[in-house]
């Protein structure tokens, strides 16, 4: 597989590194783009890549293809290895452990995110930040939440969203709580979105991390 194109804000004085991953029919400016709210002090250097399949008319990517009942498998595991490369990679050519990283997604790129940070094996991250998500249920793919305990996480959806339901976010967040990871589960009033109070949430959350 080809390398993700990656749209990136460097800051080489940081010393921390923001991972984020766009969600379906978006592409790699998107979560970007709220870079100079949520990180005003330029703590961290941002790395945004596109997903890996281009969506017809140009209307943006997708990090899956999709199978009659969610994502299909070999796909999502295609799409985890692919940014976990993407991520060694970056942080190897910055000199900056992964505990100095953290990792947040929107919708499918929240999916990657939560699998990314509480699969077996996963390496300790610095926090996570996972927006109108749920940790994915994909055959192949193995969750052990315990080994994250004590990783801070941002967890935010919306009250009216109708793709990840209430029950389905909420339902992550205690998850990850009970395995003793340090949660902050947030409801929104909206749907399948992000809001400004969000941001300004995210930035709180970005600025506690040491």
């Amino acid at each position: 597989m080809a390398d993700l194109t990656v749209y990136r804000i460097d800051r080489p004085a940081a010393g921390r590194m923001l991972f984020l991953f766009h969600g379906y029919s978006a592409e790699q400016h998107h979560l970007a783009a709220y870079v100079p709210l949520v990180d005003p002090d330029e703590r961290f250097t941002a790395v945004a890549p596109r997903a890996i399949h281009d969506l017809p008319e140009g209307d943006g990517a997708s990090w899956w293809e999709r199978g009659p009942d969610g994502p299909e498998p070999a796909s999502f595991l295609a799409a985890l290895d692919a940014v976990e490369a993407l991520i060694e990679r970056e942080t190897e050519a910055a000199g900056i452990p992964r505990e100095r990283c953290v990792i947040g997604g929107f919708s499918q790129g929240g999916a990657l995110t939560l699998a990314l940070t509480a699969r077996e094996g996963a390496p300790r991250y610095a926090g996570v930040w996972a927006m109108c998500c749920a940790l994915p249920d994909v055959p192949g793919l193995t969750l052990s939440a315990a080994a994250g305990a004590g990783t801070p996480a941002l967890i935010q959806h919306g009250t009216a969203d109708p793709i990840i339901s209430v029950a389905r976010a909420t339902a992550s967040a205690t998850l990850l709580g009970d395995a003793g990871w340090h949660v902050t589960s947030v409801g929104y009033e909206m749907g399948h979105s992000q809001t400004i109070e969000m941001m300004v949430d995210a930035r709180a959350f970005l600025a506690a991390i040491p």
